[in-house]
């Protein structure tokens, strides 16, 4: 299985999730990028969600930092072409429509696909960033 890595950040106005309620934010997040996986890879399964909450003074802003981990197969990827580049767009569009509807907007700052397996280019590291 390959690890997919994603960094991101959203800031709003209002959340649809409380910052109060940070492991049921977790677990929501985790059973709907579970989702996004099985879509994009027909299998996967997410090993870490971590999100962090603060406010921004100045832009009277709430901030939220998430961070993902989660093991799929990029032979697996059921879009076509099924070219890194693509697995990265999907990757953002889909999460990128997950993470709006709890918190209003997304920013996807960072996608690592990284495999231990030796069947695609040795111990190859496939990072994208905006």
């Amino acid at each position: 299985m390959d690890t997919l890595h994603i960094q991101a950040q959203c800031y709003d106005k209002y959340f649809e999730v409380m910052p109060e309620e940070i492991e049921n934010t977790e677990l929501v997040v985790e059973d709907a990028f579970s989702q996004v996986l099985i879509a994009l890879f027909g299998e996967g399964s997410v090993e870490e969600v971590t999100i962090g909450f603060s406010t921004h003074t100045v832009l009277d802003l709430q901030h939220c930092s998430i961070q993902l981990r989660a093991h799929c197969s990029y032979n697996n990827f059921t879009l076509f072409p099924p070219t890194l580049e693509n697995i990265k767009l999907a990757v953002e569009k889909y999460l990128s429509a997950l993470l709006r509807e709890l918190f209003g907007s997304a920013n996807i700052d960072k996608v690592v696909l990284s495999s231990a397996s030796h069947n695609y280019e040795s111990n190859r590291v496939l990072s994208w960033g905006i």
